[in-house]
């Protein structure tokens, strides 16, 4: 048969471009991520960690979802209810940090799960760390696992790379001696088994002699080192020697990052998904677990099991498919030119099998550990407060008093004034747009709080100095804040939850007046007996949308029952938009207190029932002489309470609507007190009640915002800019 021979096979019969341009393509990535594993990239970054936080449920679905929305989402964190459970999820793999929230104090602790990679517990604490630091908070962490986990882990990566190199050489030996290509079915299994039941053996003796351990750990190494050898054999009798070559590609890809010491949670998608589906990934899966915690993980173990399965499935299949497509089978001692020959069979499996052997081996044995890349800064949601000295409060006179104190640059003046009484007996008070000053003159801050107890008023104030509930993020030219509207005390054992209901506003223009309420969002603050109040969550409730017409939900909120049966009313005011009606109308929603950042757990008051519907819910009080847009609900004595000022600012009375139940029906409304119209410029507005601040049998405090429509003259006289307060009767 000449060279020129007509039945000569031809490159493409022997190598199809298909499969030329698929090895070649994977090759290139190949060298190229080899380039960056083996470089010991200090870039690594964690990428959808599990990870799991036990605390309250709500704060720990809320410290869930802000370590979720770190840049590059570090983690894919679940909240759990106790420790026991954190612990459980380390113990079966199924997280690997667990973060202890302790809300009584501040210091918090971090699980780490003893199987990890050091620079993933590195990269892991390191965010940790400073999320915690952001809110105030500082961490302790622990190991959790056997003491002698890196021995034990190391000892199990070595384990699998040499049952994997071991049933891929018998694998290659075999071929190098005989040929990729066994001439009938029956010969094709029965090398399949010979070779498969060698590798299996060696793989169990590497697994004595390498862990030591018990039994099962001895049958990974030899499922591993079986799955390496007839997965080897498999692709080699389907596309010849390329198919050996992307035997080594294939092992090469998805063992990289394990066998380099990184953790596939350090390089992300494709790669960490990669890892687990490949033979060295699920193999060091398997024996990790097994090592660490002596029991056989379901996931890895089936992925070996099913490379296994499928090879030896491709194996019998095989023949026919070569012969469909008229692939020769390379036998004989033929000429090197001769593309079918053992020979030029031999050369090209060391030529392109040999080199990436070599770096696999190189990856495995002599790659330094990588480094974590440091976090990027996270925004400081901490907040501090320093004493200001404001003598014995005792009545409403005092309350006046310290409102009209000079102040301080943290606080100068400020309006709403909606106030919580903590269970330690200290009270807080929420602010809208405050006045603060400094050496650059007064500025303006959407929100801030005082706290007070019987000798101090303090400021709490952010890292950032700005609002103590941040603007929206990336807002540019037309910022949106949060107006405080109405508080919930939701108390615990050790610590209060505080949750504040605001109006999320957008700045339009200049003028005082410029804005638009887009909705309703909820601030959530742990308050540990005796410390200063931090915000763990902000979340805005339903979409965007301006117009009065739209109900500004929380414009009210009250919190009755006891136990497991406790509900939060939740109280929405509307204003049709046109002249006919001054006031707002009053809407009522329910919710449990744990449910309350959640809109889909709402219900609302249809007039007959609880309605899912939000549109289902019908006006209680009508907008024409109703209520303020922010107002105060309440209860006392089985009896219910809305005080506002009737017909918002253009009113002039304080008025009180009574009903029995939180759902009316409603009385039409008892002027209580009259706000007198003050000064030309001032305005007088949102009366709100205080119904825990010296209580009276018959009566309530209550306050009302006073501001001047000339800012000039509000920078220059801030008490132009403070809360009043005075004491109405409630009406029977």
């Amino acid at each position: 048969m000449g060279p020129t021979d007509p039945d000569r096979p031809r490159l493409r019969q022997v190598m199809p471009p298909a499969v030329a341009m698929v090895l070649a393509v994977v090759v290139v990535a190949e060298i190229a991520w080899a380039a960056f594993v083996l470089a010991g990239s200090d870039d690594l970054r964690p990428h959808a960690v599990p990870a799991v936080v036990a605390a309250d449920p709500v704060v720990a679905e809320s410290v869930a979802r802000q370590y979720d929305d770190l840049p590059g989402d570090p983690f894919d964190l679940r909240a759990v209810t106790n420790e026991d459970t954190a612990r459980a999820a380390l113990d079966d793999g199924s997280a690997r940090a667990a973060l202890i929230v302790d809300l009584e104090g501040s210091v918090d602790r971090l699980l780490l799960a003893s199987a990890n990679d050091d620079t993933l517990d590195a990269a892991i604490r390191d965010r940790v760390e400073q999320t915690d630091e952001s809110l105030g908070r500082t961490v302790d962490v622990e190991t959790v696992g056997p003491a002698d986990a890196d021995e034990r882990r190391e000892a199990a990566r070595l384990a699998v790379a040499l049952a994997l190199l071991l049933g891929f050489l018998l694998a290659v030996g075999t071929s190098l001696r005989d040929g990729p290509v066994s001439r009938t079915h029956l010969r094709a299994l029965r090398r399949t088994l010979v070779i498969g039941s060698a590798s299996v053996v060696g793989g169990a003796l590497i697994g004595v002699l390498v862990l030591r351990g018990s039994w099962v750990e001895v049958l990974v190494a030899a499922a591993v080192a079986g799955a390496a050898a007839v997965s080897t054999i498999a692709l080699e009798a389907l596309f010849g020697w390329a198919g050996l070559g992307l035997v080594v590609v294939a092992f090469f890809a998805t063992g990289a990052p394990v066998l380099a010491r990184v953790d596939p949670y350090l390089v992300g998608e494709p790669w960490a998904s990669l890892a687990g589906l490949g033979v060295p990934g699920a193999g060091v899966d398997t024996a990790t677990a097994v090592t660490l915690r002596g029991e056989l993980p379901v996931g890895p173990a089936a992925v070996l099991l099913v490379w296994i399965a499928t090879s030896l499935l491709v194996v019998v299949l095989a023949g026919s498919v070569r012969r469909r497509y008229a692939v020769p089978e390379p036998v004989g001692d033929e000429s090197l030119r001769d593309l079918s020959g053992v020979n030029a069979w031999r050369v090209r499996v060391l030529g392109v099998v040999a080199p990436l052997t070599a770096a696999m081996l190189a990856l495995a044995v002599v790659v330094p550990r990588a480094e974590a890349a440091t976090p990027r800064p996270v925004a400081s949601l901490a907040a501090t407060a320093d004493c200001v000295a404001s003598g014995s409060v005792t009545s409403v006179d005092d309350l006046n008093r310290i409102a009209g104190l000079r102040g301080t640059d943290d606080f100068r003046g400020g309006d709403v004034g909606a106030d919580a009484l903590l269970q330690d007996g200290r009270r807080l008070w929420l602010f809208g747009d405050t006045l603060r000053g400094g050496q650059a003159g007064p500025t303006y801050v959407r929100n801030s709080m005082l706290v007070t107890d019987d000798r101090c008023l303090r400021a709490v104030l952010p890292k950032s100095g700005g609002a103590l509930i941040p603007d929206r993020a990336g807002s540019g030219d037309n910022p949106v804040g949060h107006w405080p509207m109405s508080t919930i005390v939701d108390r615990r054992t050790g610590y209060d939850l505080v949750y504040v209901t605001t109006q999320r506003v957008q700045t339009t223009g200049s003028d005082a007046f410029d804005f638009h309420n887009l909705g309703l969002s909820i601030a959530v603050f742990v308050v540990p007996a005796g410390a200063t109040p931090q915000l763990i969550e902000q979340r805005d409730i339903g979409a965007d949308r301006s117009g009065r017409e739209h109900p500004t939900w929380g414009a009210a909120t009250a919190l009755v029952g006891s136990g497991k049966d406790r509900w939060v009313y939740v109280y929405g005011t509307a204003n049709p938009g046109s002249d006919k009606a001054w006031g707002y109308s009053l809407r009522v929603a329910r919710v449990r207190p744990d449910d309350l950042l959640n809109q889909s757990r709402w219900r609302y008051w249809d007039g007959s029932g609880w309605s899912r519907s939000q549109a289902d819910a019908i006006e209680m009080i009508a907008a024409r002489d109703g209520v303020s847009q922010t107002l105060s609900v309440f209860t006392r004595g089985g009896r219910w309470y809305a005080l506002s000022k009737r017909n918002d600012l253009l009113g002039s009375d304080i008025t009180v609507w009574t009903a029995n139940s939180p759902t009316g029906p409603w009385s039409s409304g008892t002027a209580v007190a009259q706000v007198s119209k003050g000064e030309t410029g001032q305005v007088r507005y949102m009366p709100l009640a205080h119904p825990s601040l010296f209580p009276q049998a018959g009566s309530v405090v209550a306050s009302y915002s006073t501001n001047d429509t000339n800012s000039e003259r509000v920078a220059e006289d801030p008490l132009r800019y403070r809360p009043h307060f005075v004491r109405v009767t409630l009406p029977r």
